[in-house]
């Protein structure tokens, strides 16, 4: 029993490893094919593959592990007494490494053309200017708002994705069509959140999204810089992070009280 159970964690935490990885590989893949080739995706286009990245791994990934692919959503489920505590860990750190791993293969992938950019643009990895390299793969505050303004968008993103994800998959209303199409009616709410909140605020919606691909970039030339953004104020890469899981509980705190209890 005790193997059978070992055997059934290693299988779901690969399931949230490769899943997050999807979004990630997907994601940042057409941020570095629009900012190194001669392909240039619009605002639309690129909130767009977000999308369809988040449905198609949901879909990879939902019979198994249940599709958390958010440590976020991950820790709001531990809190709210849906998920095992002695699997939150191991579905936390699956995703964070998902997320590395894939931010990885996009960067090798990429490599060549992203030496040339640098060549050519004359600019040194480590430095401010890298910063525009490094926002392919990650997320960073937009210097015209202030820290409390970004975090707040932050946390209403993501609380507002989590209000309307839970309804998505409210039980009182689950049929077999509701379980076929709710990966793609995620994958579209992610798309028109990016597409409305991105160019006011760079968001992130998910922990892993911006810890991976920030810790391959310290270790590859970009030092402390990948995580400060090159901002005097630290605390802003704690906006990714913290922001998400305090938007994601907030969200099902509003879900459980207004639309919950009312159902």
């Amino acid at each position: 029993m005790k193997i059978y159970k070992k055997k059934n964690i290693i299988k779901q935490c690969f399931f949230e490893f490769f899943g997050t990885g999807l979004v990630i590989f997907f994601g940042t893949g057409c941020l570095a094919a629009s900012k190194l080739t001669n392909i240039s995706f619009n605002p639309f286009e690129i909130s767009c593959i977000w999308g369809f990245s988040v449905s198609i791994s949901i879909y990879f990934s939902s019979s198994i592990s249940g599709a958390h692919l958010n440590p976020a959503i991950t820790i709001f489920l531990w809190l709210s007494s849906r998920f095992n505590k002695r699997k939150v860990l191991p579905y936390i750190t699956s995703q964070i490494l998902g997320s590395f791993f894939f931010t990885m293969i996009v960067y090798y992938f990429y490599n060549n053309l992203l030496i040339s950019f640098e060549k050519t643009n004359d600019i040194v990895r480590g430095t401010k200017e890298s910063i525009n390299l490094a926002s392919i793969f990650c997320v960073y505050p937009n210097y015209n708002n202030s820290f409390i303004s970004d975090f707040i968008i932050e946390i209403f993103s993501t609380a507002f994705f989590m209000i309307i994800l839970l309804e998505f998959n409210n039980r009182d209303n689950y049929c077999l069509y509701k379980k076929s199409i709710a990966p793609i009616l995620i994958g579209i709410l992610v798309f028109m959140i990016n597409l409305v909140i991105n160019p006011l605020s760079n968001i992130s919606l998910n922990p892993a999204r911006d810890l991976g691909p920030k810790i391959f970039l310290s270790l590859n030339g970009w030092g402390i810089l990948s995580f400060t953004g090159g901002n005097h104020n630290i605390l802003y890469c704690l906006i990714p992070s913290i922001g998400p899981i305090l938007g994601t509980n907030l969200g099902g705190w509003i879900h459980k009280k207004l639309i919950d209890n009312n159902s």
